[in-house]
């Protein structure tokens, strides 16, 4: 642990007065000067970190094992460092891409599995604490994703999530503002908050079937109508979810208890008036006693066992402060003050 902390200790140094360097390290640790050069140079089993900045990647595609860190994509924890911002697509690819993790950036467009019908097999993948535009879990969104064992943790997804009949998926505590559809079964939905929208009229969740929710927040826009649960979601089990809408069940072919349905969107969250996604929103509930999981926490992203991390903060050790002298003492030394906090998860 010394050994990993004191590296990446000097590349937080490293990349503040260099920026855009770019660290991989697995048995032995390189410096890259553009993200083009880290990604295809890295070898399966890399840790990568990603300095804050804005790249673009066009639309990169990742067919071997990477952990993958950035600074964080949240303005309130990444003010001594930027968010770590990559403008296009990323693209996971064959099952040599399982076990791969990203982690604290925020990338503007899709995340997808596969480039081709036969090549989404990946099998355990994790995306923890980042902004993402959009999420299919197959190459097309329409053929059948091979990919099993997905968590989605604690992130702000700012588009749908679309499975594609991916198999034993957990979305928990993120902040989602599209829909999710297309699941079949293998599906845990736990504490996450829902606010928005999609489609007319307004749904957040469709075409799914022999799925979990648990301990959800709904709070559907419904510009032209609220149909937050559409008809093509069958045998399905709602526990525990707050609705602005007026659920009642069963509904169709799904069962459900303990739901707090008719709940006013107005007033609901300590600061959230529009249903337009913005950092200076406060999503925590402002009576969070009064709308409890069948955990006994509150609901929502706040919820759980596992609780949104304030400000998104990554695992790895985080920049919260920095200084750097203007110029050079007399002997030629740069002072530089950085304040580092180890993240306890």
């Amino acid at each position: 642990m010394k050994h990993i902390l004191t590296t990446i200790l000097a590349f937080c140094a490293f990349s503040i007065i260099a920026q855009q360097t770019f660290v991989r390290q697995n048995v032995t640790t390189s410096i890259h000067y553009s993200i083009g050069d880290v990604f295809s140079n890295a070898l399966n089993g890399d840790t990568i970190h990603l300095p804050g900045g804005a790249f673009s990647i066009g639309t990169l595609v990742i067919d071997k094992q990477l952990t993958i860190f950035g600074a964080g994509h949240h303005p309130d924890s990444t003010t001594a460092t930027y968010a770590t911002t990559l403008t296009g697509n990323m693209t996971f690819r064959t099952s040599a891409a399982s076990n791969s993790t990203l982690t604290g950036v925020a990338l503007t467009g899709l995340l997808r599995f596969g480039t081709i019908a036969t090549d989404s097999d990946i099998n355990n993948f994790t995306l923890r604490r980042c902004q993402v535009g959009e999420i299919v879990m197959s190459f097309n969104g329409s053929t059948n994703s091979q990919a099993t064992n997905i968590i989605i943790d604690g992130n702000t997804i700012l588009g749908n999530i679309a499975g594609v009949d991916a198999q034993f998926v957990f979305i928990q505590n993120n902040l989602i503002t599209g829909y999710i559809n297309n699941f079949n079964g293998n599906l845990l939905v736990k504490n996450n908050t829902f606010f928005g929208g999609t489609g007319c009229p307004s749904v957040l969740v469709t075409d799914t079937y022999s799925g979990v929710f648990e301990n959800n927040v709904f709070m559907n826009n419904g510009l032209c109508g609220n149909i937050t649960i559409n008809s093509n979601v069958h045998s399905s089990i709602f526990t525990n979810n707050v609705f602005n809408a007026n659920y009642t069940f069963p509904y169709g072919t799904n069962i459900g208890s303990g739901n707090y349905p008719g709940i006013s969107f107005t007033g609901f969250f300590v600061n959230e008036t529009d249903f337009a996604f913005s950092y200076t929103n406060d999503y925590h509930l402002t009576n969070p006693l009064t709308h409890l999981g069948n955990d006994g926490t509150q609901c929502g992203m706040y919820g759980g066992t596992s609780p949104y991390k304030a400000g998104a903060v990554p695992v790895n050790p985080h920049i919260s402060s920095k200084t750097i002298a203007p110029q050079t003492t007399p002997t030629g030394d740069l002072n530089i003050n950085i304040t580092v906090g180890a993240q306890d998860n």
